[in-house]
């Protein structure tokens, strides 16, 4: 149970399914996270790296509440004894919030909606880190035009690439 350097931090959605995809992920997180011991096999979720991580998720957290992003889920400790954090979900953030400007490193997730390819295109180049990224669509041409125009190290189409290990 390491850490991922390309685990998703931001996701955009569409926004004709933006709701019900939030509903669904929220859902698939909760039945789906086993927090625990990195050494216990049915752990998916471990510790923090270090109290200074675990500390710094917590004000990443505070940040996005106070700039207005929608807590969906988690944003606080999840046990009495170490550096557990609950399975983190924001909603409707705004592209110049810090926690879409930055990388997290931790169990958080950012959700934006989009419009148009263009629209999504220029949300994800809207950072300056790019070290993969991971597009799903029915649509092949689509893809690939997209992952040709992401600023990214790695461009994953309709594959999570690593970061589902």
């Amino acid at each position: 149970m390491g850490q991922i350097c390309t685990a998703t931090s931001r996701i955009y959605v569409q926004d004709t399914i933006y709701d019900k995809f939030i509903d669904q992920f929220t859902e698939y997180t909760k039945q789906t996270s086993v927090l625990g011991s990195q050494f216990d096999e049915k752990t998916n979720h471990g510790p923090q790296v270090s109290k200074a991580q675990y500390e710094k998720i917590l004000q990443y957290a505070e940040s996005a509440k106070s700039a207005g992003a929608k807590l969906v889920l988690g944003g606080k400790a999840a046990k009495d004894k170490g550096y557990f954090i609950e399975p983190t979900i924001f909603a409707d953030v705004k592209s110049d919030m810090q926690v879409v400007q930055e990388e997290v490193f931790g169990p958080f997730v950012v959700i934006q909606p989009f419009k148009t390819e263009e629209q999504v295109i220029e949300l994800a180049n809207d950072t300056q880190y790019g070290l993969g990224a991971a597009l799903f669509t029915r649509d092949i041409v689509k893809g690939h035009r997209v992952a040709g125009a992401i600023e990214a190290g790695t461009v994953w189409v309709s594959n999570p690439g690593d970061c589902s290990r």
